[in-house]
C-alpha cells in the first residue's frame, strides 16, 4: 500500500499531531534546492574555466635546448659572414610569429631579431627589436611579400613611406638600408628576413643579391628550429 502524504499532512494540521517525517522522505518530497545550486555551481565552474582558456589562452611552453642555442650561434655568424662579404654596417635576421590578438580576436603578426653582426657604434638590434608588431613598417613588409625585397637607397628621400622606419634608420645614423624575405623551403611560405644596413647613401651592390638568396635555405632551415 502506498502512503498518501498530503492526506498525513491534513491530519498533522488538523489534530495538532506532532510527526517526525524521514530526513530522505522530506528531501525527495520538497527539498530540491541543494540539487539546483549544485549544478549551477558545476556549470559556472565548468563555464568559468573555458572562459579563462578563451581569454588568457596558455603560451606555448618554451624550451631552450642544445640545438637552439647552436641555432642562434649559427645565425650570428651568418650575419658575420655576410657583413665582412658586402662591406655593410650592419646585417640582422629576424623570424615572424604571432603574439596575441586585438581586440577584436585578430592575431598579432609580428617580429624578433634573433641574429646579427654589427658596427660599435651601432646599438644591439636584438635588444631593440623584440616582439615589434610587423603593421609599424607596413610598406616594408608589402614589398616583401610583392617583390621578396626592399629597397631604400637614400634614406633622406624616403618621407612619405613608413616613417616609422625613416625614423628608426636615422636614429642609428644609417642612410640606405636593403631587406630580403626569408621563405621556408617546402611550404614557400614568409618566414623572416634579413637586413643590411649601411651608413652611406646606395652602400648595397646589387651584384651581391645572388650571394644573399644563396644563404636563404640554411637561414630558413635555422629560423625554423626556433618554433
Amino acid at each position: 500500500w502506498e502512503i498518501d502524504y498530503f492526506n498525513v499532512y491534513l491530519l498533522v494540521a488538523q489534530y495538532n499531531i506532532p510527526i517526525n517525517i524521514n530526513p530522505l522522505i522530506r528531501l525527495s518530497m520538497f527539498d530540491y534546492t541543494a540539487i539546483i545550486v549544485a549544478i549551477i555551481t558545476s556549470i559556472s565552474t565548468i563555464a568559468g574555466i573555458y572562459l579563462k582558456e578563451w581569454l588568457f589562452p596558455k603560451r606555448k611552453e618554451q624550451k631552450l635546448t642544445i640545438e637552439k642555442s647552436n641555432c642562434y650561434i649559427e645565425l650570428d655568424k651568418i650575419c658575420a659572414s655576410i657583413r665582412d662579404t658586402i662591406h655593410a654596417n650592419a646585417v640582422y635576421i629576424a623570424y615572424f610569429h604571432n603574439g596575441g590578438h586585438f581586440i577584436n580576436g585578430v592575431e598579432m603578426d609580428k617580429y624578433t631579431v634573433v641574429g646579427e653582426d654589427y658596427d660599435c657604434c651601432v646599438v644591439s638590434y636584438k635588444k631593440s627589436f623584440k616582439d615589434i608588431l610587423v603593421n609599424n613598417f607596413p610598406y616594408l613588409f608589402h614589398n616583401l611579400l610583392v617583390r621578396n625585397r626592399h629597397y631604400c637607397n637614400d634614406v633622406s628621400k624616403y618621407k612619405f613611406q613608413d616613417r616609422c622606419y625613416k625614423d628608426e634608420l636615422e636614429s642609428r645614423g644609417m642612410k640606405s638600408a636593403y631587406t630580403f624575405l626569408i621563405k621556408d623551403p617546402i611550404k614557400e611560405t614568409p618566414i623572416g628576413f634579413i637586413s643590411l644596413e649601411y651608413n652611406i647613401v646606395e652602400g648595397f651592390n646589387p651584384d651581391d643579391e645572388k650571394y644573399i638568396w644563396k644563404k636563404q635555405n640554411t637561414i630558413a632551415n635555422l629560423l625554423n628550429l626556433n618554433k
